[in-house]
């Protein structure tokens, strides 16, 4: 959502608008604000419509020029753009003038300059590109008029590049999700939203609840999350499937035929009844709503509705509709800082984790990463350690585990290592060791892949100490699980470039499954110690 501000030429009072697309209101209030801040001697044009507009801040004069070429536009940007000329012009006019006031009127000529290269390259030019102010391209295209799925799958790109490289400098640069502790309560604020929702308010916040419901589970693309069919759902077996469209040409090296049918393939999953009713709840809710131009699940009407507009633009929920919906729930309903937000992107690299964290495959882990590219992957990987922290102190704060009987912690492993195995070094508790039997010692992955090392085995007690080794120090088994994560995307990276072996990913992945879990555990036994959850102080570590 833009916010736009204007002085009163006595400085008595400000005018303030907001908006979340650009439409003929937006484009009239921008015309407003101009002659306002040409009252007042800021901008020294006569007209909206000239094409080099003379501003000044007293110190110094500045021209802003809107002269693009046409015929570079025609040719490169309006296919996948998907509005005229003329209104890519007014919207960048519109959207420098919804800058005046939060920004120097240096920075808004910069700004609008770097949309020069918005009609220079075609969209597979600018995705490739090393964008200086990526993210104005993306706020300016996400509230034009228009839209098509090409523009989407820009805008994600968009997004993906706040993360990436940045004018070829820091190449090991990795996303950075946000807080984790936010995620959490964002689950928490939305599941609280959608049980006190009315059915009339419910059609609105769908897609971004699915989005959320369904993303963090499935590693979805945005784009692909957004063409999901109106005939989604089926049932066989006693289970419900959904069908959804993943594209097939990350990584692949296909080349684009710009049909959804071509360019995207049909996937079915299984989900949750519960999932499959709140669908059915949706399509129910909107049966007499236009139907989508690509036949998707999500329709146009409720969503302008909420903003009490007719339904415009591209014909179906763009990647721009999801975005003003997250930035309204996150603004009005969370109250959530600049800084600590949630882009749409997130939830896929949270699945990846939840996925290779809970014995996913990774081949089916790089199937549906889809990304060629090492350097693109390892944000997967890179905030595993993180992950595990913040949902281990969340789940002891939720469950209060302050309330059980403490006592019993240090009592264990000196009762075990009466009982326990003598073995190298220490003791070994494991009651299957004790039988003869090695169950529990094939289960355990040395660092060169040797199998029964007791020095990584949960069972394993330490002779001097009377404690489980790998739960005493939790700084150690985060560094374990940040080494291990590395090594399984290195090994990922071999089998992509035919060096290496399946067998090598399996065997990481067995790797970062028990340091994550021993990483967990030793959280827990801290916590437990140091009576975490007893303080609202405490509590807010959650949000480190």
């Amino acid at each position: 959502m833009m916010s736009a501000a204007a002085v009163s030429q006595t400085g008595n009072y400000e005018k303030y608008y907001t908006t979340s697309f650009f439409d003929r209101e937006a484009f009239n209030r921008a015309e407003n604000l101009f002659n306002e801040y040409r009252l007042n001697g800021v901008i020294l044009n006569d007209s909206f419509d000239d094409t080099d507009w003379k501003l000044t801040n007293q110190l110094k004069n500045i021209t802003i020029s809107f002269r693009f070429n046409e015929l570079d536009y025609q040719k490169n940007a309006k296919p996948w753009i998907g509005c005229s000329f003329a209104v890519f012009v007014k919207s960048v006019k519109t959207y420098a003038m919804f800058k005046l006031g939060s920004m120097t009127i240096e920075s808004i000529r910069e700004i609008v300059n770097s949309f020069k290269l918005l009609t220079e390259l075609n969209e597979n030019a600018l995705s490739g590109a090393m964008l200086e102010y990526s993210f104005y391209m993306m706020e300016l295209l996400s509230v034009m008029p228009g839209g098509s799925t090409k523009r989407d799958v820009m805008l994600e790109s968009l997004e993906e590049m706040q993360w990436d490289k940045r004018l070829g400098t820091d190449k090991t640069r990795q996303r950075v999700l946000s807080g984790l502790g936010t995620y959490f309560k964002f689950n928490d604020v939305m599941q609280d939203l959608w049980k006190s929702a009315k059915d009339e308010e419910k059609p609105f916040w769908f897609p971004l609840y699915f989005w959320w419901t369904l993303t963090a589970i499935l590693p979805l693309r945005t784009t692909e999350f957004l063409l999901t069919p109106r005939k989604c759902l089926s049932y066989d077996n006693g289970q419900y499937l959904i069908s959804l469209r993943r594209t097939t040409l990350k990584g692949g090296g296909k080349k684009l035929t710009y049909r959804i049918d071509k360019d995207y393939e049909i996937v079915r999953y299984v989900i949750p009844d519960r999932m499959a009713d709140e669908i059915m709840r949706y399509t129910e809710a909107t049966e007499t709503a236009k139907p989508s131009v690509l036949s998707a699940l999500f329709v146009t009407e409720p969503h302008y509705a909420f903003f009490t507009k007719k339904p415009y633009g591209a014909g179906y929920y763009t990647y721009s509709n999801l975005s003003a919906c997250l930035r309204i729930f996150q603004d009005e309903v969370m109250g959530v800082e600049k800084d600590s937000k949630i882009c749409l992107g997130d939830t896929r690299h949270l699945a990846m984790i939840s996925l290779v964290l809970s014995g996913g495959s990774p081949l089916i882990c790089k199937e549906l990463a889809g990304h060629a590219d090492i350097n693109i992957s390892s944000h997967y990987y890179s905030n595993i350690s993180t992950f595990i922290k913040c949902a281990s102190y969340e789940a002891h704060r939720k469950s209060r585990a302050w309330t059980a009987d403490l006592s019993e912690r240090g009592a264990p492993a000196l009762n075990n290592r009466k009982k326990g195995i003598p073995v190298e070094g220490g003791y070994c508790d494991s009651e299957v060791y004790s039988r003869g039997e090695i169950y529990d010692c094939v289960k355990i992955i040395g660092i060169d892949g040797e199998i029964g090392n007791c020095m990584r085995c949960p069972h394993f007690i330490n002779g001097n100490s009377g404690v489980h080794f790998l739960y005493s120090n939790p700084s150690e088994r985060k560094e374990q699980v940040d080494k291990d994560s590395q090594y399984l995307m290195q090994a990922i990276e071999a089998v992509r470039r035919g060096i290496g072996f399946r067998e090598d990913i399996q065997s990481a992945l067995l790797r970062l499954q028990q340091s994550g879990s021993w990483y967990r555990k030793s959280l827990q036994n801290e916590m437990e110690d140091n009576g975490y959850g007893k303080t609202e102080k405490n509590d807010n570590r959650a949000n480190d």
